[in-house]
């Protein structure tokens, strides 16, 4: 367990690679208001046309908008298109 976590240390330190996808922390990329980008999510919790909630290691992350589409999803991304409106954090939302 030490050797691990000296190792993940070693490369933040160094630069290496984004904090973010060595802890596990969310990344969203909004671009304009057509598509957005969730980066290192654990699955989708539920899918609507006008939300679509993703679970993190922070918790959920709802997206609101209109003609929300999975375009794209892997292990670690999930790419939406569709007019977004709204991007929300947390255990208690409605969405």
């Amino acid at each position: 367990m030490k050797n691990s976590r000296r190792r993940l240390q070693e490369l933040l330190g160094a630069g290496d690679f984004p904090a973010e996808i060595l802890t596990g922390v969310p990344v969203i990329e909004i671009k304009g208001d057509t598509e957005t980008v969730v980066i290192n999510h654990r699955g989708i919790l539920s899918y609507q046309e006008d939300a679509v909630r993703i679970a993190s290691g922070l918790g959920p992350i709802c997206i609101r908008g209109k003609d929300l589409v999975i375009y794209r999803m892997n292990r670690e991304r999930i790419q939406l298109r569709g007019s977004v409106l709204a991007v929300l954090f947390g255990e208690e939302l409605e969405c």
